[in-house]
């Protein structure tokens, strides 16, 4: 990989989109978001990343190609 922008989530085998702005990260089990979370009835959560964010533990979805200038086939 060449820069950061080519370990983005939406090219990750761990990004689940949600939406157009916002996906989950699968990489670890979920996360207890406390017993204040007004969003959820089970308080357990996955990480909400975007698509263009990255980390350290990015893995390349299968059938995603990163060509030499960056761009995913």
């Amino acid at each position: 990989m060449n820069d950061h922008s080519d370990a983005c989530c939406i090219r990750c085998a761990y990004f689940r989109p949600s939406d157009a702005l916002t996906g989950l990260c699968h990489r670890y089990p979920p996360v207890f978001a406390g017993d204040s979370s007004p969003r959820e009835a089970h308080h357990w959560r996955h990480p909400v990343v975007g698509p263009h964010g990255w980390c350290g533990e990015h893995r390349l979805a299968p059938g995603v190609q990163i060509s030499s200038s960056g761009a995913t086939s």
